[in-house]
């Protein structure tokens, strides 16, 4: 009986001995597997594919589907959808939300009565606020709309717009150079029907990038905006790459570089707006919450000392607004500020009267 009893519990421990190599094996099969994806697929991967490049940076195909013909669906009545060409074979799809005095007054039906009608609304001196948005979603999504809705109860014309290969505009490949021509270009537009009403700019995260650029070439161009407004702005995407969650993973790697900073900058997109806003002579303002974790606000403090230390003495001091990280507004939701209104609208009425040089 003794030897059959040991017999079993050699026979046991056998069994669990092989049952713990075969997890042993599993764990390091497991482990080398994530350790050749993590330091030697995805960094080919991505150095050499330029669609999965600009995937991750403009995350342009993804966008809630909604009918942008039905602005109204999404809480914005006396809204006009409309296209306009900003490239050979690109167009790009615009939202033109009326201030709130207006909006019961705007024809309803689409016709070129109602088209001269949007059009000549510009023309009665209220601030007309052009939105570029950030990467991800559409003109359409949530936070923007609440957004809208703010400018919009302060009386203020709205024009925002999907940058090429997002939403209802042309499906092309975006690129930094693409995006700041649909945005120079809708700009003029607005500049052609505002008569002498202030025009300003309001990027957010990636928009910040665009308007940065944008808003540089515009001032050399001696059609500067009477502002500028940043929100959740980066100084440039090699930075905003280094410290984004996604790529925290691959720090360690001493080709994170060649891998993808490289790769960017080799397609045309750097969005340098450190090297940008020292072009940029109009009135600034930059609001930045503390716990933004998307872009944090250390990268906005670095934009704000690049524009400090390059732009020309006569230039607008700009204003930076940090916002608490208490008050939880993150990435997307510094609208929700009680004093957001009051922020901007001292902002505007303070850049309606200062002189662009």
């Amino acid at each position: 009986m003794e030897v059959l009893s040991l017999l079993r519990m050699r026979h046991i421990h056998m069994g669990r001995r092989r049952k713990f190599n075969r997890i042993l094996r599993s764990i390091v099969v497991g482990a080398v597997v994530t350790l050749f994806v993590v330091c030697v697929a995805v960094p080919l991967i991505f150095h050499y594919s330029p669609r999965l490049q600009r995937f991750f940076v403009f995350l342009h195909p993804v966008y809630n589907n909604i009918d942008f013909q039905k602005p109204e669906d999404v809480g914005l009545p006396g809204t006009r959808n409309f296209y306009l060409t900003t490239d050979k074979d690109v167009s790009v799809g615009i939202w033109h939300i009326l201030p709130e005095s207006l909006i019961h007054s705007a024809p309803k039906e689409i016709s070129e009565e109602q088209e001269a009608w949007f059009e000549g609304s510009l023309k009665n001196d209220q601030p007309i606020i052009l939105y570029l948005h950030g990467n991800k979603g559409s003109r359409g999504e949530s936070h923007r709309v609440e957004l809208y809705r703010i400018l919009r109860m302060m009386d203020y014309h709205v024009f925002t717009f999907d940058y090429r290969g997002y939403a209802d505009s042309s499906s092309v490949d975006p690129s930094e150079n693409g995006l700041v021509t649909d945005t120079k270009t809708v700009f003029k537009y607005l500049l052609d029907n505002a008569g002498t009403s202030p025009v300003f700019v309001w990027g957010h995260s990636l928009g910040t990038g665009v308007s940065c650029h944008a808003v540089s070439e515009l001032c050399r161009e001696n059609n500067c905006p009477q502002g500028l407004i940043l929100e959740a702005p980066f100084n440039n995407l090699h930075d905003e790459v280094v410290l984004n969650p996604l790529s925290q993973i691959f720090h360690h790697l001493p080709y994170f570089d060649w891998a993808f900073i490289e790769p960017l900058r080799e397609i045309g997109i750097e969005f340098q707006s450190d090297v940008h806003i020292i072009h940029i002579t109009c009135a600034v303002i930059i609001l930045h919450a503390q716990d933004d974790k998307v872009v944090p606000i250390e990268l906005g403090r670095k934009l704000v000392k690049a524009a400090q230390l390059g732009r020309p003495s006569g230039a607008v001091p700009i204003k930076f607004i940090e916002l608490e990280s208490s008050f939880g507004y993150g990435h997307n939701h510094i609208s929700q500020a009680p004093e957001i209104s009051v922020i901007i609208r001292d902002f505007v009425n303070k850049a309606k009267i200062t002189k662009k040089i």
